[in-house]
């Protein structure tokens, strides 16, 4: 496999709208003022820039990334790893959009926040700069989770999140022909379609007796295992790996041990299990921290003036009646809009979100929302309803509580998605719908004349 370019080869250093801040001796730290300041650059901070921009084209904003480029989706790095598209194919903006908003974009790291002071400090190039700002945007994201496991120190391990992950990746592959991806979620099962693309032979380990167990109930996960199977991947459900092993250079991984003492035999281990909340810099600074940064529906968070979005920030789900995390890019942009829109000083409330993934992997397309899989279904009050074709390979599953949907997965045919979202977070009653049997068809089309005109006008 070609290595991903590097990317001043690939000329995305050209592009950047600034000459980044250097301190060329002079006093030890450089001091910049500026009106908004976003600590992070991806989906929510560029949303919370185009939402001031759209009602105030002159306060000064800067924005710090730790990484270069910034503003890219994270979901299409399995695209990126196996060579279908390249960097600029997965950036949410050109990096021509910081110029045109008049944005001083700084990469760089922020190590702490004043918030009393408001002030922010940030590590660039080995030297340190100050900004001083009125309004704050915490979008710092997601970091990956990494379990404990034996000996995982003492080899070459990556995760799976980040531009630079790719890269390191990509340019490790060439060594490699057997790799233990660990995490059946989204991103292990995509890491392992790439992977799989690039001829290399792959085992994906998750915890959880079947793969997605967040989100797709057995059924679902075993349609969407039997194609992975079936592309060549070693599927170990029900297993974790607890110890690695290195048997001749150090460094180099030999083999990864499962609970059950199975070895399987690799040169390469992947922590694909997920995110949490990047919260760490808010928490030092004193801000209210649970799961997220808590935040209320204007994006603000305990401290007046200071805001957060996305990943990092803990979230009103409409479904669960709870706040928590939820790390989907586009409630990373609704959150990062009404943030933008509450700094410039035009009030806007978030009206909350829930789960929802689609998706698309071993050619098997899936769309799930809100509550799919419930935990007590039969004790709660759901009214779980199902249909599967085994011919045809299509899935389709309902969650009804006290008349409503709160949740649905579609597996195979996911053609009316927008039509049962639409009836589901209108809190639409749908007691007696006949197109809720014996398939489950709930597009426009099947539904009685009052409901479409109901839907419709809404």
């Amino acid at each position: 496999m070609r290595p991903l370019r590097p990317l001043r080869r690939a000329g995305l250093r050209r592009e950047l709208p600034q000459r980044r801040p250097r301190i060329q001796g002079g006093p030890p730290m450089e001091t910049l003022k500026t009106h908004h300041l976003m600590i992070g650059a991806s989906a929510g901070a560029i949303s919370a820039v185009e939402a001031i921009r759209s009602i105030d084209e002159r306060s000064p904003i800067a924005a710090v990334s730790d990484e270069e480029p910034a503003g890219y989706s994270r979901p299409m790095l399995p695209e990126l790893l196996a060579g279908e598209l390249d960097v600029k194919g997965i950036m949410f903006r050109d990096q021509a959009f910081w110029r045109r908003n008049k944005v001083h974009l700084i990469y760089g790291k922020a190590f702490e926040l004043d918030v009393e002071e408001r002030t922010a400090k940030v590590s660039e190039n080995h030297s340190t700069i100050k900004i001083e700002y009125e309004k704050l945007l915490i979008a710092t994201g997601g970091k990956p989770i990494t379990p404990p496991i034996e000996g995982l120190e003492d080899v070459q391990r990556y995760t799976f999140t980040t531009l630079r992950d790719a890269e390191r990746l990509s340019n490790r592959l060439p060594e490699v022909n057997h790799v233990a991806v660990i995490g059946g979620g989204l991103i292990g099962i995509g890491l392992s379609e790439s992977l799989r693309k690039l001829g290399k032979k792959v085992t994906l380990i998750e915890l959880k007796p079947h793969l997605l167990p967040q989100i797709l109930d057995e059924k679902a996960a075993g349609i969407l295992e039997e194609r992975i199977k079936r592309a060549g991947v070693e599927v170990k459900t029900g297993h974790t790996v607890v110890r690695v092993h290195s048997e001749k250079d150090p460094g180099e991984l030999s083999y990864a041990e499962l609970d059950d003492g199975e070895r399987i035999r690799c040169q390469q281990i992947i922590m694909a299990i997920g995110v949490s909340p990047n919260v760490e810099l808010a928490s030092k600074a004193g801000l209210e921290v649970n799961r997220g940064v808590t935040v209320d529906e204007r994006m603000e968070t305990s401290i007046p003036g200071v805001y957060a979005c996305g990943d990092a920030a803990e979230l009103y789900d409409f479904i669960h009646g709870t706040r928590r995390p939820l790390p989907l890019w586009p409630i990373a942009r609704w959150t990062g809009k009404t943030a933008g829109y509450n700094m410039a000083g035009l009030p806007r409330e978030f009206q909350g979100a829930t789960s929802m993934s689609a998706l698309k992997y071993f050619g098997v397309p899936i769309v799930t929302v809100g509550l799919a899989n419930p935990v007590n279904q039969n004790h709660d009050g759901y009214d779980v309803k199902t249909y599967l074709d085994p011919t045809r390979k299509v899935y389709r599953k309902i969650v009804v509580k006290d008349g409503r949907i709160v949740g649905f997965t579609l597996l195979g045919e996911i053609g009316d998605a927008g039509v049962i979202y639409h009836l589901m977070r209108s809190r639409f009653n749908v007691r007696g719908l006949r197109g809720m049997a014996p398939a489950l068809n709930l597009s426009l089309t099947h539904l009685p004349k009052r409901v479409r005109r109901d839907l419709l006008w809404r």
